[in-house]
């Protein structure tokens, strides 16, 4: 069976300088034709949540699953959980601000998408989520999966063998990197005959995303811009 190639995407947060960034880079790779996983998290921590969405429909994913903050904004979380989450008011305050920016359609396409989906390529097996199978929040520990896992949330790539023999991938973060690198990150997997992952970094206009935080009146601009500059929580 011939090789068949996979871009996988999560965590784009309302970044979209770092989402076309990306979609020019796979573009420039000859690879528009492969099919697309996207691991959610299209929203929140950035000032364009209206655009990211529609941008993301339109690539029409051959794959996808809702993230923690897809589910927040499309559900309407209360404020109360959301600050628990957040561990702050400003945390809570953005969340609302990008639920009201949001259009009906909008939610509806997030919150439509699975938690967690199954699916062969290239004669492989996949199993995908956000952050652990079973919840959205907790990033995932390996126990002896025996498929391939594609997850996110963490917002740090890697690629790494499970001890039931797949291969464990996260793409890291298209819009806000937390590894030291603010550069967009994303990974191309290729299919068949086993699985391999390439992780692939692009630069993005970082500053253009900041202004935009703060022309758009963004809630909590100063402390995202700050993250996504150092690509750090600290």
């Amino acid at each position: 069976m011939n090789a068949e190639k996979l871009l996988v995407i999560s965590d784009v947060h309302s970044n979209l300088q770092a989402l076309e960034a990306v979609v020019a880079d796979i573009s420039g790779r000859g690879l528009r034709s492969a099919p697309l996983c996207f691991l959610g998290d299209a929203v929140n921590m950035g000032p364009f949540p209206g655009e990211v969405t529609r941008l993301l429909s339109s690539l029409k994913p051959a794959f996808r699953v809702r993230g923690n903050h897809d589910r927040y904004v499309s559900s309407g979380l209360g404020r109360v959980e959301l600050e628990r989450y957040f561990r702050c008011p400003e945390g809570a305050d953005h969340s609302i601000w990008t639920a009201a920016a949001l259009d009906g359609e909008e939610k509806a396409w997030l919150a439509g998408a699975p938690g967690q989906l199954s699916f062969e390529l290239g004669g492989e097996q996949f199993l995908c989520f956000h952050a652990s199978p079973d919840n959205d929040e907790k990033s995932f520990k390996p126990s002896g999966e025996p498929v391939n896992i594609l997850c996110g949330h963490i917002h740090s790539p890697y690629s790494v063998s499970l001890p039931g023999g797949g291969l464990a991938v996260n793409p890291g973060s298209v819009g806000s990197s937390l590894d030291g690198n603010p550069s967009a990150s994303y990974a191309v997997v290729t299919a068949g005959g086993g699985v391999r992952a390439e992780i692939i970094r692009v630069k993005y206009d970082v500053a253009a995303f900041c202004s935009a935080l703060e022309s758009r009146g963004t809630p909590w601009a100063a402390g995202i811009s700050a993250v996504v500059r150092r690509a750090s929580l600290f």
